[in-house]
């Protein structure tokens, strides 16, 4: 029974510490013109979410804007995502995971925005 528990108890805290190598960072990527375009490096096995922002414009809106991300191969970007949850700081998110466990590689996100606010 002993055996039994200290397995249950391992079985349970690898999911935790597994979780731990797989934590995604977030990158915030600024826009203060009409369209914009970034080169990101996503490090070996890494994974990035991109939360795209559309600064000093008129309202930014689902219709208005939009991100796309770029992976390379050996790479996946997925869940583009407009976000809006306070009306005052929308933003489009997406994120992309390198796959490779020998290099890093980059990957490229374009945004357009509405025009800048006179």
């Amino acid at each position: 029974m002993k055996g039994l528990m200290s397995a249950l108890a391992l079985g349970c805290a690898l999911p935790l510490l597994a979780g731990t190598a797989f934590a995604k960072a977030t990158k915030q990527l600024h826009c203060s013109t009409t369209k914009c375009a970034y080169t990101e490096q996503l490090n070996k096995d890494g994974t990035t979410s991109f939360q795209g922002y559309c600064d000093g414009t008129n309202k930014m809106t689902k219709d208005n804007s939009s991100m796309k991300c770029h992976p390379v191969k050996g790479m996946t970007c997925a869940g583009y995502d407009f976000v809006d949850l306070d009306e005052n700081h929308p933003y489009w998110s997406c994120t992309c995971t390198n796959w490779s466990a020998t290099k890093k590689q980059d990957a490229t996100i374009d945004l357009s925005c509405p025009a800048p606010s006179q």
